[in-house]
């Protein structure tokens, strides 16, 4: 697949999306991943060649087993049959807990393997980015990290370089311990500061150890940020950091929860970043992946905004035209966000900039 061309999309859809149960006041409640579907079917997305659906399969338990430990899988196997625990203090326990996180986290799978057999070219999961997921925890609404299980499959298929782009609000703390002192595989976070923001980590000197040097990069962006700051940073650190690191796959998380309407951070984006950061590394995917890249939805909590978020990553991979209702931040960017931004930019040039050697 070559750019200026259309692009074939797969929306990964199963009614197992839906089969969890955080409670009636958790942020994560049942019809979430529905709203979205719905909605893209509203918009017309299928009623193009290029867009599909596709059904995946619960992640293998073979490759669950390789990214977390028995010992934590044993547990959610544990609150799974009696519904008795937790998985941490944000992410309550119930009782199928262990089947749906596989299939959740499966649809990232399902999706990796479609693009790597040549079907698609792209995917876009309404879950997945189960970016708070360690190897031997969860947390963070999180309990098996997706993220982690599609890298390892990659690489047993001979993809020797991977490059995970999360932009969601928090900062991607699980995903990045799998891949501290990987010299294979990329970690780019956009994120709030972690001053105000969980899981309160996620500071520009976390870049990495080892033969994975400079591979760590962390960008956290001043409270009530909008799409100009988040833009100039994203320019200024993504791009060059990808040309340097020229992946074979990419992996996107698109940081539906930066939006103004989102209640649970304090950035104040708009649709605007999503398509301009998506449309950046849709090039990106096409310069140095042969086109393929993944993407998964990660945070959103605010209907509205996730649907009108996937909607337009939707309509850049695919090509076809949509745009979001008016969105009215309720602030702009002002010299003290400016300010600190590129305090950030300037410190992570200096310290990644020279681990790479750029």
């Amino acid at each position: 697949m070559t750019r200026g061309s259309l692009c074939k999309v797969a929306f990964v859809w199963s009614d197992h999306f839906e089969e969890f149960d955080n409670g009636r006041n958790h942020p994560v409640r049942q019809g979430r991943f529905r709203a979205v579907r719905d909605y893209i079917v509203s918009q017309g997305f299928y009623e193009h060649d290029n867009v599909s659906e596709m059904s995946p399969e619960p992640l293998p338990e073979s490759l669950l087993e390789r990214v977390h430990t028995q010992e934590y899988i044993t547990r959610i196997r544990r609150i799974s049959a009696t519904g008795e625990g937790d998985v941490d203090i944000d992410t309550p326990g119930y009782r199928g807990i262990y089947e749906t996180a596989l299939w959740t986290c499966g649809g990232t799978i399902s999706g990796v393997k479609a693009i790597l057999r040549g079907e698609i070219d792209h995917f876009i999961s309404p879950t997945g980015g189960f970016h708070h997921a360690f190897p031997d925890r969860g947390g963070g609404f999180c309990v098996f990290n997706d993220i982690a299980a599609a890298v390892r499959l990659l690489q047993d298929r001979g993809i020797k370089r991977v490059a995970i782009v999360d932009l969601d609000v928090h900062h991607g703390n699980g995903t990045q311990s799998y891949f501290l002192e990987s010299p294979d595989v990329l970690h780019i976070s956009l994120h709030e500061d972690p001053e105000w923001t969980y899981p309160h980590s996620g500071r520009v000197e976390e870049s990495g150890t080892g033969k994975g040097s400079g591979l760590s990069v962390n960008v956290p962006l001043p409270m009530d940020s909008g799409d100009d700051v988040f833009l100039y940073s994203f320019r200024e650190i993504v791009p060059p950091i990808l040309d340097f690191f020229r992946p074979q796959f990419l992996i996107l998380v698109p940081g539906f929860d930066t939006h103004y309407l989102d209640p649970l951070a304090h950035l104040v984006t708009t649709t605007r970043t999503t398509r301009e950061t998506t449309l950046m590394l849709h090039d990106q995917a096409h310069k140095h992946c042969d086109g393929r890249l993944g993407v998964v939805s990660g945070g959103g909590y605010d209907r509205q905004a996730l649907s009108w978020g996937v909607a337009t990553v939707l309509s850049v991979l695919s090509g076809i035209p949509y745009s979001a209702p008016p969105e009215s931040p309720p602030i702009q960017d002002d010299s003290e966000t400016w300010e600190l931004a590129r305090r950030t930019v300037r410190a992570v040039r200096a310290r990644v900039f020279s681990q790479l050697g750029l």
